[in-house]
């Protein structure tokens, strides 16, 4: 597997796109705002010949859909989320205001629902998916057990759980549906289980393991 990052957006949200040797691609919050931001994602993705196949939002927060409307119209793919989300998408303008952040083209409405237990997967990549309220209703983070190779290397278990927890801290619960019991209650029971060197890439700053994470909780 390869992972490529991005930071993008006045937000800073970690755009991911994960690949694999046949160029089969997962995109994980792709949220370019700008034509630079555009740019720049098109340029890796032609560059290494891949071929999108997954547009994954881990939530539906404005932050976090900014680039689903270029992405879903550049590459033919569809929005993949949890329905207890998709009412965010009729607040995008709402959002918009409260937050200062003009929104180029609104994101399109969900095209394939993901509940706890469904699994996304290319050839040799294969993301589990927890559902984790509190953060949003229809939060979701993505483990991927067993990567393999990650850019080369032999590495452990990924997760990639958006703003469901960063390194040392965790996502806001007073926004559009939050719930602080329901998120810390998420984490402890299906996030801290897993192994400790499992290697977490949340939506916003460093990267994290769930090992260092626990002390918090």
């Amino acid at each position: 597997m390869n992972i490529k990052q991005f930071v993008v957006n006045p937000f800073g949200v970690n755009c991911f796109v994960l690949s694999n040797d046949a160029g089969d691609a997962i995109l994980i919050d792709p949220s370019v705002s700008n034509e630079r931001e555009e740019e720049a994602l098109t340029r890796y993705i032609e560059q290494n010949h891949l071929t999108v196949r997954h547009l994954l939002n881990t939530h539906l927060h404005l932050d976090h859909v900014l680039g689903n409307a270029f992405v879903a119209r550049k590459y033919g793919v569809q929005l993949e989320a949890h329905e207890e989300d998709a009412f965010l998408l009729d607040l995008q303008e709402e959002q918009s205001q409260m937050f200062g952040l003009p929104m180029r083209e609104p994101s399109p409405g969900l095209g394939n629902t993901l509940a706890e237990g469904d699994a996304v997967e290319v050839p040799g990549i294969r993301l589990q998916v927890f559902h984790i309220a509190g953060h949003s209703p229809g939060g979701i983070a993505f483990y991927c057990e067993n990567p393999g190779e990650v850019n080369g290397q032999k590495a452990p278990p990924l997760l990639f759980p958006g703003d469901i927890m960063f390194a040392g801290s965790r996502g806001r619960s007073d926004l559009f549906g939050g719930d602080d019991h329901a998120l810390v209650s998420g984490i402890k029971s299906k996030l801290l289980p897993l192994p400790d060197d499992t290697v977490v890439f949340p939506g916003h700053g460093p990267t994290t393991t769930i090992g260092d994470e626990k002390m918090w909780y």
